[in-house]
């Protein structure tokens, strides 16, 4: 006999967006009225089997809702009926109407059936018709799209067991239907006879496959397998590489991945070049739970070697072993590596392995990291990429060590700390450059060790009227340890053991003052600052290694020390002076202005005696009155900013050295501009300005396509240093570029690169790139 019962509940379901939790359990509880024991409990050791790979908790409330209830006692059988939604654990149900068969312990979904599984994956089909234990079944019309947006579709599927479903006539991608078409074919897709997805593996396999690009079929094989875009590391082919290189003839890279184990894997990279041979590459990595390392192993037999000839590639075999690692002692130590071994200069270089560098740095470290203090130390060995430079004139750091401290109390109600740093270096020849008529010693020959430690002190007061005071304090002392000095210049000290000491005291004034105009806030902060030591001592007596470098411009105005290194320090009495300007607006805008200058009070003044690298000299602090520096910068909620920061001769107000750039990006537009400006140096042999200007833009002028462009030119050479013009098309399943970029030389043992490039990703499946690269003159 056939009844139907048509509740109100079920009337009232209609409503199901503002239904709470309680109505459902009510609605549930209804229907559960009307329906023998057993075949309830079935219904729900069913509904857990076929929506649920893995059963939920049985405490797990099961809510149905639908317009309608029929029950069919004789044939035992249940129907929900109408906008039918049934939620069971995490798992989503919903149908035009949904039948349970317990003599046939199947479940079958008939009419829109959508499928929402807790892992995210969304199935939607016209017909599901599954068994109770979901071993087995079919699926009419199918559709599948996983949170990592791979879809699958099928006129039919069968489901053989918990972790494998079987697609007939199957199509797999990770592009969206085309809105305005949806029966349109995506931009690409496989197609296949059958298609196979187990869930377990990760791992989709496909029979009598045929690749198509826009609707185009391009490749067809009889067996094809592929990770699906959840899985990260699957053993297979990836996609080749190909192209043509000027000096080695044409090329191409087959490439396989293989990852036996989950801690484990190796790439191998071998390439065919027509006028070098084979060239063997091969990447090996692996993660010991504590953390990870690689080894990179690469070696060719040239088959003509007379190519690289004059150069320190002319030899019959080249190679390199590279290894890069991290490994985590404990959660404040780390011990790492970063180390390569050359056959030669050039062969990096050569086979388009590394970018086009100076000089490649091998280190090994060790590093701690605790709440108040720090340490470092790590050896360095620079391999040299070019045979302009000789590596016997490159220092060897064995090794620089660095400790900092800070105080764990308040010392006199300041501020404690301690700086150590130990370098020991040794260099076999030594390095000097000459340079209009100027010759600077940047590196002395043979064996160099100095311990420096540096214990300093500061306190903030802010006195009545918003007055900011900052007295501090340091005491530095340097022992230089120089066993080896066999032709090192005449004017290094000549004892084997050098000391030096700088004690310093000194005190910071600022006056930050507060206005308000409106919406707009406005700090102006006027700043003195006083610091008072003696000369510095042994001034070209000493090497000098790292402390070349020295840039005056607003960023190091209020440094007590203004060398960058420790091989040099600041002596003499000298009062830091100027303002600083910053603007906040209510719409988010905001600018910022500084300037100000230096003056020498007291004392020798460290940067107008010259050392062996001329540093300090021509810096616009080697006078009384140094230069004036200043900066301006503008911020924007637009996607805009600029600075600008300069320094002006102090008689003269000539511009001296500038640096501008600025960035922005409004709507489908995107760029940036960076100009540099050095003047003249007399003291290290420069007698000309230079000047630099950087640009790069972009432009997005359709749906998925955009065109851009950098460049960096030299103004004073007037040529082009280097500069590239890209063409892209990325949506979400593909992205492809066209790229042309031109390099000129930048050493003197190269020449200007030009490259084609064309690069392709279908994602998820495979990417590749073809190129073209030629390094004539």
């Amino acid at each position: 006999m056939r009844r139907t019962v048509q509740s109100a509940y079920w009337n009232d379901s209609l409503n199901r967006a503002t239904r709470t939790t309680g109505l459902r359990a009510a609605l549930l509880a209804s229907v559960l009225l009307f329906i023998p024991t057993s075949m309830t409990a079935a219904l729900a050791q069913d509904l857990a089997s076929n929506l649920k790979i893995q059963k939920p908790d049985d405490n797990s409330p099961m809510l149905v809702e639908a317009d309608q209830m029929v029950y069919d006692y004789d044939n035992e059988r249940v129907s929900a009926v109408g906008n039918v939604q049934i939620y069971y654990g995490d798992y989503t149900l919903q149908a035009d109407k949904v039948t349970y068969d317990q003599k046939s312990a199947r479940l079958i979904a008939d009419g829109s059936v959508r499928i929402t599984e807790p892992s995210g994956n969304v199935m939607t089909a016209n017909f599901i018709d599954i068994t109770e234990d979901f071993r087995s079944g079919f699926v009419r019309s199918l559709r599948v799209q996983t949170p990592e947006k791979a879809r699958f579709a099928a006129d039919k599927a069968e489901r053989r067991d918990d972790d494998t479903v079987v697609f007939d006539k199957g199509v797999y991608t990770t592009c969206e239907p085309c809105r305005e078409n949806p029966k349109k074919s995506p931009l690409w897709q496989i197609k296949a006879s059958r298609i196979i997805y187990n869930s377990k593996d990760k791992m989709v396999y496909y029979k009598a496959a045929k690749f198509e690009f826009m609707g185009v079929p391009l490749l067809y094989t009889p067996y094809l397998a592929h990770p699906d875009p959840s899985r990260k590391r699957s053993s297979g082919f990836l996609a080749p590489r190909a192209g043509m290189n000027s000096d080695l003839g044409y090329y191409v890279t087959p490439r396989y991945f293989w990852a036996p184990s989950d801690s484990y894997d190796v790439t191998f990279s071998p390439t065919y070049y027509s006028k070098q041979g084979f060239l063997a590459n091969a990447t090996w990595r692996q993660h010991l739970g504590i953390g990870e390392y690689n080894v990179r192993v690469a070696g060719i037999s040239q088959q003509d070697k007379e190519a690289f000839s004059g150069t320190s590639g002319d030899k019959t075999f080249r190679g390199a072993v590279e290894s890069v690692g991290e490994l985590n002692l404990s959660d404040k130590w780390k011990f790492g590596w970063d180390v390569s071994l050359l056959s030669d200069k050039l062969f990096l270089r050569d086979y388009k392995l590394i970018d086009d560098v100076e000089d490649k740095r091998s280190t090994i470290y060790l590093v701690g990291q605790g709440e108040r203090n720090y340490f470092d130390a790590r050896a360095n060995y620079y391999n040299i990429m070019t045979d302009s430079l000789n590596q016997s004139e490159q220092a060897v750091v064995h090794p620089s060590i660095d400790y900092n401290a800070y105080a764990k109390n308040p010392i006199l109600g300041g501020e404690g700390r301690l700086k150590v740093n130990s370098t020991s270096i040794t260099r076999d020849d030594e390095t000097q450059t000459t340079l209009g008529g100027v010759t600077r010693t940047e590196g002395v020959s043979g064996t160099y060790n100095r311990t420096s430690v540096d214990a300093s002190w500061k306190r903030k007061f802010v006195a009545p009227g918003g007055q900011v005071i900052t007295p501090f304090t340091s005491l530095r002392g340097d022992v230089y340890w120089m066993p080896s000095k066999s032709g090192a210049p005449a004017a290094l000290v000549d004892e084997n053991v050098a000391l030096r000491g700088m004690p310093t005291v000194g005190v910071d004034y600022r006056l930050p003052v507060l206005v308000t105009a409106g919406n707009t806030s406005h700090i102006i902060e006027p700043i003195a600052q006083v610091v008072v030591r003696p000369n510095e001592t042994l001034i070209g007596e000493l090497p000098n290694d790292d402390s070349q470098s020295l840039i005056f411009d607003d960023t190091i105005l209020f440094d007590p020390d203004k060398f960058s290194g420790y091989d040099r320090v600041e002596g003499g009495t000298r009062a830091n002076i100027g303002f600083q300007y910053r603007m906040q607006m209510a719409n988010g805008w905001s600018a910022n202005a500084l300037a100000g200058r230096s003056f020498q009070l007291a004392g020798r003044n460290s940067f107008a005696t010259n050392d062996l690298t001329s540093t300090g000299l021509d810096s616009g602090l080697d006078k009384k009155r140094s230069d004036y520096v200043a900066r301006v910068g503008l911020n924007t909620t637009k996607g805009i900013g600029a600075i600008a920061r300069g320094r002006f001769d102090s008689d003269t107000a000539a511009l001296k050295y500038a640096s501008v750039s600025a960035s922005g990006s409004y709507d489908r537009y995107t760029g940036s501009i960076g100009y540099a400006f050095t003047d003249k140096r007399p003291s290290a042999g420069i007698t000309e300005v230079r000047q630099e200007i950087t640009t790069a833009a972009s432009i997005k002028f359709a749906d998925f396509w955009s065109v851009g462009g950098s460049s960096q030119y030299d103004i004073t050479g007037r040529g082009l240093v280097s500069g590239a013009l890209k063409l892209k098309y990325e949506d979400e399943c593909f992205a492809v570029s066209l790229k042309y970029s031109q390099t000129r030389e930048t050493y003197s043992d190269t020449t200007s690169d030009k490259t084609v490039m064309l690069q392709f990703d279908f994602k998820s499946l495979a990417d590749g790139q073809i190129s073209y690269s030629d390094d004539s003159d």
